[in-house]
């Protein structure tokens, strides 16, 4: 029946009688250049105008520079889907402005036979593309410009929607490759370490040189933007989850993970859809403006700007004055990167109809031509010469890292990566050895440089974790927590961070112990519970504690605490699920031995995972005169959760409830009412 009826719908909207959505747009916007810089509004002092456009290029889906200067694209004409018998005619395109004067005049076709290509990454002498359900290394062996290597690096993504496959493609500041799936894809990817599966959405980040791919954050619905800070904190954004940016840290779970008992909320709640994200830096943008992060809202034909704020171990996302806002309703900005020069460049997919949930797939209206990549400067303020960086000795490339352009410093790494250990880690020590010992953002430089090497110099990092500054010691942390399961003391180093004085150093530190399935891992994690957490820490607590119940859960079951307190306890347990050292917890609860602000949650897991006997004790906690009143309305509402939730009472004592009835709290009187419904007690 259900299934009849979509089909019913489809075929309506296929004929143009059901106007939904999309649906009723009847004129198709004015294609010129001319008239998409008619639309635009800008703040005071910036000016757009086009960087490259079609017939040049078409339908450009994500872009990434290199460390020449010149801007990588990838488009497609066939999105969302193939016709029958069409063969793969999809491009990547290279795009460069060798006259400096802010525009494309060269641009060569690397490749063509590209079927939906979703994200371009170079790198490794080559370039990394998303091409439907696999990754492809393409690469020009002969020097003609044109891709003559193809070999197929990874496979397994899932094929269950074109506008869900990988995509926002990116090398990390440590030297890896990352990149988003969405949320119906379902991937199982065989490695030389292993099958590693992701089904729904999340992040994975992959070494190209082991060939080893992990699952870093899980969830969002279609999370199209990903970019690191210049601390190497990594945020997100989302093209059809609503909640502006996101905090990602290692196994943190967000909204449509299948199978998730718990997820994390994004900082701007209600707001708009978005498709990529970059942090601005450098010299031409305004000063207060580096540091803030644009994202596309491509369905509201604008670029957001938002300013973000330290807030616990999370942040506190602000929307600022937008970056570009259209009135032409075919502007869609889908990437957004800082350039060579410091200028911002947007990648328009142009079109008037988007994604494809709403719009027949063949709808006449698609349009399968156009695109532009527009530029973003500000008046007044000096472009950046172009970095020289190919060709440079080692030695400049280390000066360079200091840079205040994030775009120098990331392409510096790139080539210095490129160069190898041999040639690099030499020049590097030297070069850390003459630092400035308050200069930890370049030894922060020097950490990721040694790591794009596949190297990690675990002094360097501890010395950051000797530093003053939170954002060193969280950044040391990080650069630690991807071989936590290979350096010796990991655990001793990480458990004198989890009661750091900063909420974020003690979630990362927490982080680094969950890499590590030891007892003593989780011991010193757990630690953490007994000082101020919010969301994202708890939520790091919780994970570490599920992933690994099996080294504490035995010492639970037969009445020990495994834990340094029984905060820490409950804690663990809540993880769970279920009723782990219910009598031990509910034992410290009547003997007071809470504190207040853990009153609340312990309540609440025992009216969860408690039977009869547990609700007894906590109605009969509930009626001692010496309990104070706000811990009586508590325990009373914790009642009426595991009757409401779970069709459970206590196994005796319910005129109990006539304590309550009688007195004069109104708010305790209220809720046992209720629970007198719930129980059957009549007046007695």
């Amino acid at each position: 029946m259900i299934r009849n009826l979509f089909i019913i719908l489809g075929c309506l909207a296929a004929s143009g009688d059901l106007v939904f959505g999309q649906g009723g747009l009847k004129e198709i916007p004015d294609t010129r250049i001319e008239a998409a810089l008619k639309g635009f509004k800008l703040p005071e002092g910036a000016k757009i105008e086009i960087f490259a456009s079609d017939p040049l290029i078409s339908k450009p889906i994500q872009m990434n520079w290199d460390k020449q200067g010149r801007l990588w694209v990838v488009g497609s004409s066939m999105y969302p889907q193939i016709k029958p018998g069409q063969e793969e005619g999809d491009k990547l395109y290279v795009l460069e402005d060798t006259t400096g004067d802010g525009r494309a005049d060269k641009v060569v076709i690397f490749a063509e036979d590209l079927y939906i290509p979703t994200a371009v990454a170079p790198g490794d002498g080559g370039v990394y593309v998303a091409n439907s359900t696999e990754i492809l290394f393409l690469k020009d062996t002969n020097g003609d410009g044109k891709a003559d290597f193809r070999e197929v690096v990874l496979s397994g993504f899932g094929t269950e929607d074109t506008h869900h496959l990988l995509h926002t493609f990116q090398f990390g500041p440590e030297g890896m490759l990352w990149f988003n799936q969405s949320i119906y894809i379902h991937s199982h990817v065989e490695t030389p370490w292993g099958v590693r599966r992701l089904l729904g959405g999340g992040i994975w980040h992959y070494r190209t040189e082991t060939r080893k791919l992990e699952v870093y954050s899980k969830g969002l619905v279609n999370p199209w933007g990903h970019v690191f800070d210049r601390w190497g904190q990594d945020f997100a954004t989302d093209g059809a989850g609503g909640e502006g940016i996101n905090y990602l840290f290692p196994r943190s779970v967000f909204k449509t993970s299948p199978g998730a008992s718990r997820v994390l909320k994004g900082m701007n709640p209600g707001q708009p859809k978005h498709c990529g994200l970059e942090v601005l830096s450098g010299r031409h943008v305004p000063e207060s403006w580096v540091g803030t992060m644009i994202a596309p809202d491509f369905r509201g034909h604008r670029v957001n700007r938002f300013e973000l704020s330290e807030n616990g171990s999370n942040y506190v996302s602000t929307q600022q004055e937008d970056l570009v806002a259209s009135k032409h309703r075919a502007f869609r900005p889908i990437d957004v990167k800082m350039g060579p020069d410091g200028a911002i460049y947007i990648a328009d997919w142009y079109n008037p109809i988007i994604q494809h949930g709403e719009v027949d797939w063949r709808d006449s209206r698609r349009d399968h031509s156009h695109g532009r990549i527009w530029r973003v400067t500000f008046e007044g303020r000096d472009l950046v010469d172009k970095p020289k960086i190919v060709g440079q000795t080692v030695e400049k490339l280390l000066s360079m890292l200091q840079a205040p352009e994030g775009w120098t410093r990331h392409f510096v790494k790139q080539e210095l990566r490129d160069r190898g250990q041999k040639a690099v880690m030499p020049a590097l020590e030297k070069w850390v050895a003459k630092l400035d010992a308050k200069d930890e953002q370049g030894l922060l430089e020097a950490v990721w440089t040694a790591q794009g090497l596949n190297v990690l110099r675990e002094d360097w990092a501890k010395k950051l974790l000797a530093s003053k500054d939170h954002h060193a010691r969280a950044a040391g942390l990080r650069a630690l927590y991807y071989k936590a399961d290979e350096i010796k003391d990991s655990v001793a180093v990480a458990s004198k961070f989890a009661t750091d004085s900063n909420q974020q150093v003690r979630l990362w530190a927490v982080s680094v112990l969950a890499q590590t399935p030891t007892l003593e891992a989780v011991q010193a994690a757990m630690r953490a519970v007994d000082l101020e957490k919010d969301d994202a820490l708890d939520f790091a607590l919780w994970s570490i504690a599920r992933e690994h119940r099996n080294l504490w859960l035995p010492i639970a079951e037969v009445g020990e605490n495994p834990f340094a307190s029984d905060s820490q306890l409950l804690c663990a347990a809540k993880a769970t699920g279920e009723a782990v050292a219910v009598d031990k917890i509910l034992t410290t609860l009547e003997k007071g031995g809470f504190k207040a602000n853990d009153l609340k949650d312990v309540s609440d897991w025992l009216s969860k995972v408690g039977n009869a006997k547990v609700l007894s004790r906590l109605f009969a906690k509930a009626q001692r005169e010496e309990v104070a009143v706000e811990e009586k309305r508590i325990l009373l509402q914790a009642l009426l959760d595991a009757a409401k939730l779970r069709k459970l009472h206590p196994s005796d004592g319910l005129h109990g409830l006539s304590v309550f009835l009688a007195g004069n709290d109104s708010a305790a009187f209220a809720t046992a009412a209720s629970l007198a419904g719930f129980w059957k007690v009549e007046a007695s």
